[in-house]
């Protein structure tokens, strides 16, 4: 339980940036010792600015940044001090771990800046221990840092933090680059070093569903200030928060089905787990089962041609001390299908869309489109019939403004000028880019530059759009926003290839899911069918399945919910029908 000492203290605080809009805008907030803060809100509403505040890289590194009032952590001004008098107080925890590994092997990773410091071996060896049995990395201690999965990166970066003893804990988005399993491992590691050890924790994300649970409180930043500073249970009773910030599915469930819960000073609350939500269900007597759901059309009676197929391709390469392989695998995708591509990191999904491609070509086997081998197909060809957009932005700019990156497929294409600057603006505007046409896409933040990486595909509108991990990074509005737009170009007759972590996607968006492990095809079939397996099969291959899906399995449901939507009609059935006994049909 956290005290009552005041760790964190912003007072009439402001923040900008080389005399632009003020990012921050007269900021009070009190963080007190031993809690764990949720920060969320729309993209670009001020969260990393409010972290690099607290850190001291704001104002003392981030060159043209201006502040008003002040910030004090543990009795300390921020703008007094150099960042690196701050780092016994506050350590930080990016977004991708890549940025902070600098040595060869865990071990050398914790020990490099107490080491650079001067600190007595002994002292480096005790701290060693202490910190490795806290985040739980012992096995990992003499590894290469490379050889990693990007959860334990981060529970590395987590503990390179540590070493230096600091009260405060700052996460920037730490989970958004992780596959489930890894998201979960950074969350637990996180968990317990606020409810065991007591630390402070910053804790910055989007992902609500995940991370509410967790928090002792929510703070929402939007348009640079604070609009709501309450427990999570009591996030959707301020009013109008709804419209900036979706409710987590388990929230929308129990609105939308009447269920509340006493709170923790027993007055009436939102439900933020599934167990929760289930037993407030049983209490209601609202619990039954509706019979099996409808099922979808299986996979693989599609009469239409496959737009791409995959005959026994054979791919094999070294990435650093691992060796990625696709083995022989047999593949087809029809024209309008939208397929889903899931699987833990290194499973093999992003070097089977190179494969598509061809930006990787087959050791053997043979990749078709539109039954013409790929490798008879001109670049310029190519990319008329397949658009690709890679998990890193930063690996497909060409240009140097926004406009002209989104416009360089489209010239390629010989597009006239008018007709190219329509879509420009329309795919910008459809992804909230516009204001940003001129400028750098280098200069953006990671959530902006995915965002153009997308819309300068978009733009072209080729047959197959394969998007990696698409909505990484953006807030719960604007991936909305982009999914509802992708499924209208899926509508409109584009096949989509989507490689994603995020179930939840899945199981709202997509009818088809394949499942890669290994670089193997382990299950090619109907969304549905992938979640009414169940969780100990799912957890086999690092799948966490949504929300709504878990609680119809601890419900009893004969098949799972898929949506929220479908989940709400279940429940009408099963309240028209009386008793789960009676409820022997399906939802028609």
């Amino acid at each position: 339980m956290y005290g009552v000492r005041e760790m964190i203290h912003f007072h009439n605080y402001s923040c900008r940036y080389a005399a632009k809009d003020v990012l921050l805008r007269k900021l009070n907030l009190h963080i007190r010792e031993g809690e764990f803060v949720f920060v969320t809100g729309p993209s670009g509403g001020g969260k990393s600015t409010l972290c690099f505040s607290i850190n001291g890289l704001i104002p003392n590194e981030l060159q043209g940044s201006e502040i008003e009032g002040k910030v004090v952590v543990d009795g300390i001004e921020v703008a007094q001090v150099y960042p690196y008098e701050l780092i016994s107080i506050v350590g930080t925890v990016l977004q991708d771990p890549e940025w902070q590994l600098v040595r060869g092997t865990v071990k050398e990773e914790l020990t490099f800046a107490l080491e650079n410091m001067g600190v007595a071996a002994d002292e480096i060896d005790r701290r060693l221990e202490e910190v490795a049995e806290r985040t739980h990395i012992k096995p990992l201690l003499l590894r290469s840092t490379l050889e990693l999965s990007g959860g334990q990166k981060q529970r590395v970066a987590i503990a390179a933090c540590l070493m230096m003893r600091p009260k405060v804990i700052v996460l920037d988005e730490p989970t958004a680059e992780l596959d489930p399993a890894g998201k979960e491992m950074v969350l637990e590691t996180i968990h317990e070093l606020h409810r065991k050890w007591g630390y402070t924790i910053v804790f910055v994300d989007h992902n609500l569903d995940v991370t509410l649970p967790y928090a002792d409180r929510v703070v929402v930043v939007a348009e640079g200030q604070i609009i709501a500073d309450v427990p999570p249970s009591k996030l959707y009773d301020v009013p109008d928060i709804g419209k900036r910030l979706p409710m987590p599915q388990i929230v929308e469930l129990a609105r939308r089905t009447g269920v509340r819960i006493a709170g923790r000073d027993g007055s009436s609350a939102d439900p933020l787990t599934v167990m929760e939500l289930q037993a407030a269900l049983n209490d209601s007597r609202k619990a039954g089962s509706p019979g099996r759901l409808v099922s979808e059309t299986p996979i693989g009676e599609n009469s239409a041609s496959p737009i791409i197929e995959l005959k026994r391709v054979m791919f094999r390469y070294r990435k650093h001390e691992e060796e990625l392989t696709i083995k022989p695998m047999d593949l087809k995708i029809s024209r309008g299908e939208f397929v889903a591509v899931i699987g833990q990191n290194g499973a093999g999904k992003s070097t089977l869309c190179k494969l598509i491609t061809g930006l990787l070509k087959p050791q053997s086997g043979e990749v078709l489109i539109h039954n013409k081998p790929s490798a008879q197909y001109r670049a310029q060809e190519r990319v008329r019939h397949i658009g690709f957009v890679f998990q890193n932005p930063d690996y497909q700019f060409v240009a140097r403004t926004v406009y002209d990156e989104i416009a360089y497929g489209l010239r390629v294409q010989k597009l006239g000028s008018q007709e190219i600057d329509a879509k420009v603006r329309e795919v910008s505007a459809l992804l909230q880019i516009d204001a940003y046409l001129q400028e750098h896409p280098h200069f953006l933040s990671r959530g902006e530059r995915r965002r153009v990486a997308i819309a300068s595909v978009l733009a072209m509108e080729p047959d197959v759009i394969i998007l990696d991990e698409p909505t990484t990074g953006l807030d719960s509005v604007r991936c909305r926003e982009l999914m509802k737009h992708i499924c209208n170009l899926w509508q409109q007759g584009h096949t989509i290839i989507m490689l994603t972590h995020d179930m939840r996607v899945v199981a709202d968006y997509i009818p088809r899911t394949i499942l890669l492990s290994g670089g193997q095809i382990v299950w090619d079939e109907a969304t549905r069918t992938v979640f009414t397996r169940g969780a100990e099969e799912l957890s086999r291959f690092n799948i966490s399945a949504p929300p709504v899906v878990e609680l119809t399995r601890l419900l009893g449901w004969q098949s799972p919910a898929l949506t929220s939507d479908e989940f709400v009609e279940a429940m009408a059935c099963i309240e028209t029908r009386g008793t789960p006994a009676e409820a022997s049909g399906g939802v028609s």
